[in-house]
């Protein structure tokens, strides 16, 4: 109840309620300092609930509801590119990561080749991603974030390229095999973007040890939280394949500071 002179009349004198504007806001990084014991402990931090509701929740819309052909599916390795004939040599750092529709024609004997190529413990994956990078995730660009990121890590002078970031989307069947982050960069980071995210739904995010059997950390996809980890060294690691029939998406932003 609004409180003054007896008989006074404060309905008119409110102020009137104002919208918010989605596109003005801060992240929240309530307690950074705890994020830094986290990472000399451990060399993997969860941030979660980097964004506010709001702005996580209009990020997961643009992505989850987009067409197939927003998505380009890629699968490796590709038996139909031969490195050499292509001029391609294991010392100019050249990576194929080829890029086709969900109803390339080719895309099942690729998917076959990978998976004798996994089966065989090598090498391969098979998921979607995106280049076109919502605005919201320009955050992770600016300096005020890479200056979070030196605090929290202990290495200086971060440097992100959007040409290093993409959006992936996992669906049923999809998987990333175990690998290393080679030379992309210090730390790589993975921004969770799925909403009920369960643990049968495959798709996890698993760290290993350098016998590249021991799984040491498995995080599943949390909406809205920020995984960093330290790839200076290796840190073995892939994405579980995801469950069939699986009808809810894995949906994730990452890249690599270097």
């Amino acid at each position: 109840m609004l409180k003054g002179r007896i008989g006074e009349d404060f309905t008119n004198k409110q102020p009137e309620p104002t919208e918010q504007d989605p596109n003005n806001f801060e992240i929240n990084v309530p307690n950074p300092a705890k994020y830094k014991i986290d990472w000399e402990t451990h060399k993997v931090v969860n941030i979660k609930n980097l964004f506010p509701e709001l702005q996580a929740n209009i990020l997961w819309d643009y992505y989850f509801n987009q067409s197939s052909d927003f998505w380009n599916t890629i699968v490796h390795p590709d038996p139909y590119f031969n490195y050499a004939d292509n001029g391609v040599t294991g010392d100019d750092g050249y990576f194929h990561i080829p890029y086709f529709k969900e109803d390339d024609p080719t895309i099942p004997s690729k998917l076959n080749h990978a998976h004798e190529v996994r089966n065989k413990n090598g090498f391969s994956y098979y998921y979607k991603r995106t280049d076109i990078l919502h605005s919201y995730l320009n955050i992770f660009f600016s300096p005020k974030f890479r200056q979070l990121l030196e605090y929290i890590t202990g290495h200086q002078n971060l440097e992100v390229e959007p040409a290093n970031t993409f959006v992936s989307c996992y669906e049923s069947g999809h998987y990333n095999g175990h690998h290393t982050d080679g030379m992309n960069g210090r730390i790589a980071f993975v921004f969770h973007m799925s909403k009920d995210w369960e643990v049968w739904d495959g798709g996890l995010f698993m760290s290993m040890d350098w016998d590249w059997k021991t799984v040491n950390k498995v995080i599943v996809p949390p909406f809205n939280t920020l995984t960093i980890f330290d790839v200076s060294n290796g840190r073995p690691h892939f994405v579980s394949e995801v469950a069939q029939n699986c009808d809810n998406k894995r949906i994730s932003f990452t890249g690599w500071y270097q």
